[in-house]
Parts: C-alpha cells; structure tokens; sequence
C-alpha cells in the first residue's frame, strides 16, 4: 500500500529520478547512477504504521537519506510523511567504490592519520560499509557549545583539520567509507562509539561524530525543591536529606539471590571505572534502604528512575520493544560510570541505531550523592534514548532532544517548586550559574530561529518552552491536580509518537510539529479519550514560541522575535481567548453566543423562555491570514446536564446549519443566525455551536470516536458552548427556581467513576449565610456506572436578610454568579453558572408580545401554598391581578 501511494506522489516529492526498488528494472538501476527507494522496515507506533525506505545509489545508502511514510493502523489511508531523500544525486568520484566484501580493519595508524589526531583508548577500528554522502562543511563536526556536554566541563575533543580535496563543494555528492570505532572523549573516560565518513581515495574526513549524548549539569530526582521548595543542595547532610526519601516498589527486578539491581528493561552494573559494585540485599524481598549520601543510594535511584523511562512508555500504551527495535534490553545502567565529573550520558550503540546505555557522575563537585538521583536528568538523557532507535542520532537536528520538555512536564503535576519554569532547581541549588528554563521568552530571543537558538541547548530550551505551553494549555494550568497529570502523560505520548513517527534528523522543525499533529489524529484513544482533538493547540504551542512566519527557517539569519503567523484560515467563536488556546477552566460560557426570544436579531443575551421557540446567533471570527471562504455554523444543543459527549448527547437545532452571509477577511467576523431551538427544562439548557470554513474545518471532522464536551470544547476554537438559564434566576426570584432546582449529571466514560458537585455561590451570598445543596441521594459524592446518568436535585437554604444596595454593588463588582461544577474522578466534566440580576423585568428580557405568540407558561406544578396565595389576592405568577373564578379539573386517569 505504502508504495502504491509512493508511485503517485514522487513527482511532488522532487523525486522523479527516484525508483522504488520494487519497480520493474529497478534492481537494475541501484547499481547504476539512479537513485532508488528501498523497504527497509515497517514501525507500529501506537496504532499508525510507519513504513520506511532508504535511498540508494550505486547499491550504497545516500547516507541520512530515508522517507518515512504514515498511515492509519485500520483503514491504512495516509496520514503524513517525511523525506529526507535527495531529489538529485550526482557522484562526484564514482572510482571511489570498492569492491571488498565484509569488514575491513583499520588501524590505530592509519585512523590517526584520517582524523588529525588521536583519541585516549582508540580501539576496534573498521569499515564495514560504504556509503554516499552530501557534503555539508558547517556539519563535519559537531557544534562547539555541545562539546561541554560531550566531554564534561573544561574538556574539548581535538578538531578535524581541513580538507585536502580539491573542489570539495558544499552539497555535492562523495562516497566515503563508513569508519566505526571506539575511543574515549578524554583521558580517564570510558569509550564511547564513534562514526567518521571518510572519502577513501583523499583520506579526508567529511563527518565526524562520537556516538552520545549527555545532559552536563543537570540534577534532580523529585527533588526537595519540587516536593516542597526546600532549600537544600546535594551539599546537604544525611539529617537534611533522608526526609526526603519515600519508600517504592523496585519494579520489574528479576528475582535473585542475593537480590541485584537487574530488572527487564535495565540492569544496574559495573561497565567501567572507577569500580563501585552495586548494592545487593539477601533476598527478593529485601529493602534497598540506604543514607541519602551514599553510593548505593545513587545506584537504587539510577534503577528505580531508568526503570521508570520505559515504564511510563509502557503505561502510556506503547510496546516498548518495539518502539526500541535497535536497543537491546536490559540496557546498562552505571550509576558511577562518569567518576566524580557532574555529568550523564546516553551514548548510542556501535550502529548508531539504539541506546547502549546510560552513564551517570555526580551531582555536584565533592560531595558523595550522585546525578542519578534525579529523574530529570534521567528524563533528559531518555530524550537521547527516543532518537536513536528512529532516527540513528541522539539529536533532531533542530534541538539537542526532547527531554528537558519530558523532564519538565512529568515533574509539574503537585510540584512546590518556588519557580515553576527552572528546568533543573535541584542542581541550581548547587551551581546557581547553571540556568536551564522551560518558559523562555520570544521576545528575549528564544524564538525558533531567534538570537538565542541553536540546534543544541539553546533549540533544546525553545523545545522545552514549546511543549510545556502545550502541557499548560490541555490542563497544565488547572488547579486540579488531576487534571494536570493527565494534561501530562498526554503531552508525553504525542512526544513520544511523534519521535517514533520520525525516520531522519531534520532542521525543521516543523516536520516534528507537524508530526505531533499526527500523532493526534490517528490514535485511536488515549486513556479512554479518542485522538484529533488537540492538533489545533499543538500547531498554536509551536506558533507562539516563533515558527510559521519568512524569517523562520534554516539558512535564514536567527533573528527572529516575534510570533509566528496563524493558520492561513482560522475562524472561531470567541470564548474570551482571542482564538488561542490558553488554559479555559470554564468551557461553558461563550458570550459570541446568545439567545433572543424572537428572531430581532438583537445583540444583547436573553434567557430563553421553556417551551417556546428561541434564537441562537453566533459572531463567527477570523484570525487567519487570508480570507476565510464558505463559511457555516452547525448548531446543536442538549438536555441540561454536564458531561455530556460529543455527537451521543447532543441534538440538532431545529435550524440545523446556517451559512455566513459573506466571506470573512482575516481579522473581521461576522454573525451567523438565527438558530431556532426550544429549550424544556427550567434553569439549564446547553447550546454547542461550530464553525467550518474551507481549510479550517471544526474537530468534529477529525475526532476519532465519542468524546466528552470538557475534552473537545476548550481545544478547538471553532466550538463554542453555552450553557444558558431558561427563566432568569434574578435575586426576586432565586428561591422560587432553587427550591428544587434539577440538572442531570452524564458519565461519558465506559468506565465507573466518582461524581462531586462543586458549588459555589457568592461571596455576599455566603456571608449572610446562603447555601446551595444537593439533596438527592448521595448528595454531593456519588458513584456512576459506565456510560450512566444521574438526576441531581439542588435545594438553596436562605440565609439573612440583605438590601438592594449591597446587592447591587455586588453585581457592579462582578460577585453576580452560581458555579455548579461536576468532577468526574477528579477532573472537571462540566457545569452551570448562573449569573444573577436584581429584577428580571427589566424592558430588555420582555418577551416583545407582538413577536411572542403564546404567554410565558408554567413548567412545573404550583405548590399548595402557590395556589393558596394566588386563591387569597396575590398576584399570579404568570401576571395578573386577584383571582375571581377559581375551576378544578381532576384527570381520574393521572
């Protein structure tokens, strides 16, 4: 399938010249000078399939060179790709082939001579391939601010010296011998892999890499900073620190006696100098209990947090081995490997195509306690990890990695961190100079190809700022804890899919954006939540820290400091957000939506009368940067409840859709309307609106099953929502709607949950002693069963007396409104607010009775003292004035 839709699409790829390998003739061609696409393997990343080809020339691989192509797990139609294949290859020294087979040895000599210099402990030199590659002269070498990182602190590798070829040009096409060794980055070291392409006929090396990566500085477990923001540092005693320890189940260790530290996905163990064994205890059921100042302390850490890397992959539904197809588990973990330098490391294997394993030193100069005990670092070093099975490098080749945005957002949910956006606050207690951020500003010069980017820290912490702006924006800044580590473990799967969707390093980072989005809109469900909801906010995330504009991309100047452009189309109904995707904690009450009681197209909100036909309009906005074009509202609401899910609960309007009148210039709006409905419940109808227009189509197009309203609504500004009060709960009135006010509580989930009602009056209200309760069973906290629904009746209790004038400035100061919220396990499924007024007769929320057919009616049954007070001279509450002629009716049949 991957290669039927190849066929069709490498005119628009610039691959024309490229065969597929499977072509008629093509076994021909990849031993002559046309380039070829060749199968390499097939990926399953949860739930989409990445099939992966490899250019060839001259039956060599045009080095970096692979496509990778994304389709959908079930139906197998494509969802996106990425190339990084040439479009043209011409090789410029042809003679250069060789025609050895297997693997040739090179010797330390003959090395030295290639590279110019020598490495401490260069060992096992040998070229066991040819390959062909473009020569780029600004990437023979990595770049020098990453080499801090490569070697520790004060050590820098020698650099290549020039090359010796004539008329070597940038972009053109060489072949070179591919020479893999192992050598140490300094002396006292342990080896790491290295790979050098040499052209064989010259000797001249055109890429160098040592095969790791390594996060310099960086400390922290969940540190003491982040459990509660106490000042202490890795200097700290035994008496200071062992508070901080907390007793957890070593998982996955594979029984032995004595018990080590070897479990399924890691295994702690000596690699290299200086020697410290690990911790063992007598039996499988023995405590790893040790002072926090400790050598064996730093290695169950090194275990628990290394374990754990794989572990949230697992738990998040990935298969691991998978995913980690190059890497062969347990991968070893050396909690000392790096002696007393403050440092770690995720070096790849001898093919550059997985983790070997994962090198840690110390946490700071002198003092006992490794870095080994942060899981930040560990999650950094990951970053590395999750490349190098995809992409054959520990970098992207537009940042360092993903793991300061991995380490940043796991550690956020219940944090006391007295900076929220330090990266790494455990080992800035103890090198303050050493400041990695996650809220970095554009207007400071962190933008995507601003000032401060580079492909290394500086892109790692543009990265970082990024991602945790995605995490903040889908829950990360509730106040709900809960809320927060799912806003956190989803964030990490579309980092994680997305790096497993990547086939090459590339220096836009809008292939890995646009990966992400991907990642959305084919998982099928993500802990219970089905995927193409949150493609819009990804692509926003990545806008406000710079991207999508001219000025942003590479080869351009880095001066970029402004953000990015938004879509070119890019409607929405304003929910107080401008059409961006900030943190909403209140998805119910859009005002670009409002209801008349007759079709006057009138701009000013009334509440709908139960019974009788109402009119939503909707202001419909454009903040794309070209004019929006067939543009409709679809209109729908629901019988009042919260929870609701998206299509199941909700109905059509009975005017169903509504085109725009005219196109929308970018910048301009429009109303769309009327939308005829009738509401049938007193006090709470819920109204959902959603706007379409060519290019930018609402998420109920991409969404991949059904979806709670709280999960679709805030994260497409096309949806808006409003939850509106048929019969205005005014103060005059306010007991005679809540004395047994209902509204329906919805379990949109397929699994049991708790429900809590949340209930919150105002501030004046509360202080003369008003309160509003649940008085049907289980009152506030109560158990749903899947899919269940559930009738909540609310009764308010009077409290003291208050005057107009208190009430009134109340309202002026905006302590006008009822806040029901429904939790679902925690989290936020919806609510009702009502927002209160002195009188509702006021001349505005008067049915016109020249437009209104029928009177305002009744919809409920009066009580016995209603009716006594209507039958004694009191007005009636449907108007009027003493009643005189009283008939009974009684329906023997009811």
């Amino acid at each position: 399938m991957a290669e039927f839709y190849l066929r069709g699409l490498r005119g628009e790829l610039g691959l024309a010249g490229t065969s597929l390998a499977s072509d008629l003739g093509a076994g021909l061609e990849s031993a002559g000078s046309e380039p070829v696409m060749d199968f390499r393997q097939e990926k399953d990343i949860a739930g989409t399939k990445v099939v992966v080809y490899q250019q060839e020339v001259m039956g060599l691989d045009v080095f970096g060179a692979t496509l990778g192509l994304q389709m959908d797990g079930d139906s197998l139609e494509p969802q996106s790709l990425q190339s990084a294949m040439h479009a043209n290859v011409t090789i410029e020294n042809p003679s250069a082939k060789s025609d050895a087979a297997g693997t040739r040895k090179v010797t330390n000599a003959a090395l030295k001579k290639m590279l110019g210099f020598a490495l401490p402990d260069m060992d096992n030199a040998r070229i066991e391939r040819q390959v062909v590659y473009r020569f780029e002269p600004d990437q023979r070498e990595e770049s020098h601010d990453h080499e801090g990182c490569v070697a520790g602190e004060g050590v820098h590798v020698p650099h290549l010296p020039k090359t010796t070829i004539k008329g070597l040009e940038k972009g053109k096409h060489y072949i070179c011998d591919e020479v893999l060794f192992q050598a140490a980055l300094a002396e006292g070291q342990a080896p790491v892999n290295w790979r050098a392409l040499v052209e064989p006929q010259s000797g001249d090396v055109l890429y160098l890499r040592a095969l790791v990566a390594c996060a310099s500085g960086m400390v922290f477990q969940r540190d003491p900073q982040t459990q509660t923001g106490a000042a202490v540092s890795a200097a700290s005693t035994n008496a200071v620190l062992n508070p901080f320890r907390s007793t957890l189940t070593l998982d996955g260790l594979l029984a032995n006696t004595p018990q080590d530290l070897r479990g399924n996905y890691v295994h702690v163990t000596e690699r290299q100098n200086p020697v410290q064994a690990p911790p063992t205890v007598t039996n499988p059921a023995g405590n790893f209990a040790f002072n926090a100042q400790t050598e064996d302390f730093t290695a169950v850490n090194a275990y628990y947090h290394c374990d754990r890397l794989f572990r949230k992959m697992q738990d998040l539904g990935f298969n691991v081995t998978s995913y980690f197809n190059g890497t062969t588990f347990p991968v070893p973990v050396d909690s000392r490997a790096l002696g007393d330098a403050v440092n770690a490391q995720a070096p790849g294997n001898a093919s550059g195509n997985g983790l070997l394993e994962l090198r840690f030193g110390k946490m700071m100069t002198g003092q006992t306690i490794g870095i080994a005990t942060s899981n930040r670092v560990t999650w950094h070093e990951f970053g590395h990890g999750l490349l190098w099975d995809h992409v054959n490098s520990p970098n992207f080749g537009f940042a360092h990695s993903a793991g300061d945005g991995l380490a940043a957002i796991i550690n956020d949910p219940g944090s006391a961190a007295a900076d929220r956006f330090d990266t790494f606050p455990w080992v800035h207690a103890g090198a303050p100079g050493l400041d990695r951020r996650h809220d970095r500003a554009v207007s400071a010069g962190w933008a995507w190809f601003g000032p401060n980017w580079n492909t290394q820290y500086g892109g790692e912490q543009v990265l970082s700022s990024t991602l945790f702006r995605l995490y903040r924006s889908i829950g990360g800044d509730s106040s709900n804890v809960t809320t927060r580590r799912r806003a956190a473990d989803t964030a990490m799967y579309l980092v994680f899919k997305a790096i497993g969707l990547l086939t090459s390093t590339t220096a836009f980072p809008e292939v890995f954006e646009g990966n992400m989005e991907t990642a959305d809109k084919t998982t099928a469900s993500f802990q219970g939540i089905p995927g193409g909801a949150l493609h819009k906010v990804v692509r926003w995330s990545f806008e406000k820290q710079g991207l999508f504009q001219p000025a942003a991309a590479p080869g351009q100047p880095n001066t970029v400091m402004t953000e990015g452009n938004p879509p070119a189309v890019d409607v929405y109904i304003d929910d107080g957000r401008q059409g961006e995707y900030q943190h909403l904690a209140n998805h119910w009450s859009c005002q670009d939506m409002w209801v008349r009681r007759a079709m006057d197209g009138g701009l000013t909100h009334q509440d709908p009368i139960v019974n009788q036909t109402n009119y939503m309009y909707v202001r419909v906005k454009n903040r794309g940067t070209q004019t929006a074009h067939a543009v409709r509202v679809d209109a729908y609401h629901a019988l009042p409840g919260t929870g609701l899910a998206f299509p199941d609960d909700w109905a059509p309007m009975a005017t169903a859709t509504l085109p725009a009148s005219a196109p929308i210039g970018s910048g301009g709006s429009t109303i769309v309307g009327p939308f005829a409905f009738v509401p049938t419940q007193v006090g709470h109808e819920c109204l959902l609106a959603i706007a379409h227009a060519d290019g930018d189509p609402g998420n109920d197009t991409t969404i991949t099953g059904t979806i709670p309203e709280s999960r679709l609504v805030p994260f497409d500004n096309n949806i808006g929502q409003r939850n509106v009060n048929p019969v205005l709960p005014s103060l005059k009135h306010l007991v005679k709607l809540l004395r047994k006010h209902v509204i329906w509580v919805r379990n949109p989930w397929k699994r049991p949950v708790v429900a809590q009602i949340e209930i919150e009056l105002p501030v004046f209200l509360r202080r003369l002693g008003w309160s509003l309760k649940v008085v049907s069973n289980g009152a506030q906290k109560f158990e749903m069963g899947p899919r269940d629904k559930r009738e909540v009746v609310l009764s308010i209790e009077p409290g003291g007396e208050f005057d107009l004038e208190t009430a009134r400035q109340a309202i002026a100061k905006g302590d006008d409104q009822i806040t029901v919220t429904t939790l679902l396990d925690g989290e936020v499924s919806g609510g009702m607010t009502y927002k209160l007024t002195l009188d509702m007769e006021d001349e505005d929320e008067r049915p016109d009775p020249d437009k209104q057919k029928d009177p305002p009616i009744l919809t409920r049954r009066p009580t016995i003292e209603e009716i006594l007070r209507i039958l004694r001279g009191t007005a009636s509450p449907l108007g009027g004035g003493r009643i005189r002629t009283v008939r009974l009716e009684f329906d023997l049949d009811d």
